[in-house]
């Protein structure tokens, strides 16, 4: 049994990712003990079922279960929510009352975006770690401070940018996104850009190939420039590795130092 206090939050910390949130005992019930004896004895003749009603038998009305909505007509929904979303706050609220998507039981928050939205610069992040599901917000916990440290290496602030989750919900276990739940997202991150209207959008690790709608990795993504049309807006969005990916990968970091310079240029250039 444990009795470090520290081990027990970390066994708490360790159900909460898994996606367990509900306790029920501390011990297994054995229901069957719970049950009248008459109830557990089988008849040992069952008595033949005869329909009290031999026409009804002839013609039996089926009953047909809830119809379960289709991906198509999910994906037709959130396109015609986020699109009806004339503000950010808007679209907030369009995401907490959005049924379609299964990951949104089983998540601790909805993460959306924290920061100033009207910032020439947007970064994206891929969908919620599991410190980001409890604080509800983007970039939390290590790869947060990785990020600062990484603007502050080109003289930004966190607090002078907007940075936004791509996917507002985490899979239970940090497990990757389906298809279907990468479709039913995207239209709410690609309205959550074109309301924003960001000179650039950084995006960070995996967040990258789900913007353009691809299934290329980070690898061949970073540091290239891609135009970025939605709608009427039109931002260029640089990838680049994801802060957590660069504490696990130390080496790499040359590459993102490169990045940033780049950003930095891009971002003088434009002013």
């Amino acid at each position: 049994m444990l009795q470090n206090p520290a081990d027990i939050i970390a066994l708490l910390n360790f159900y909460l990712d898994a996606g367990v949130d509900e306790t029920i005992g501390e011990e297994p019930v054995n229901r069957f003990n719970m049950m009248p004896p008459k109830a557990m004895a089988a008849p040992k003749h069952a008595p033949a079922l005869h329909p009290a009603n031999p026409a009804k038998a002839k013609n039996p009305e089926i009953v047909q279960s809830p119809a379960v909505p289709s991906l198509a007509e999910g994906i037709r929904t959130a396109e015609a929510i986020a699109k009806s979303c004339k503000t950010i706050d808007e679209l907030r609220q369009a995401l907490e009352t959005f049924e379609y998507c299964s990951l949104k039981k089983l998540a601790s928050h909805t993460v959306f975006a924290e920061g100033n939205p009207q910032s020439r610069l947007m970064i994206i992040d891929r969908q919620p770690s599991g410190d980001e599901d409890r604080i509800g917000r983007p970039f939390s916990g290590m790869a947060g401070e990785m990020l600062e440290k990484m603007l502050a290496a080109i003289e930004i602030d966190r607090s002078d940018v907007y940075l936004a989750s791509a996917i507002p919900w985490r899979p239970p276990g940090g497990r990757a996104l389906t298809d279907e739940e990468r479709a039913l997202c995207l239209p709410f991150a690609l309205r959550h850009i074109a309301l924003v209207k960001p000179d650039f959008v950084l995006a960070c690790g995996e967040a990258a190939s789900y913007l353009l709608n691809q299934k290329t990795g980070i690898n061949k993504l970073r540091g290239v420039w891609k135009d970025l049309q939605i709608d009427s807006v039109r931002a260029k969005m640089l990838s680049i590795f994801h802060p957590a990916f660069l504490i696990d990968q130390p080496g790499l970091k040359r590459y993102a130092w490169s990045d940033l310079l780049g950003l930095k240029a891009a971002m003088r250039e434009k002013q």
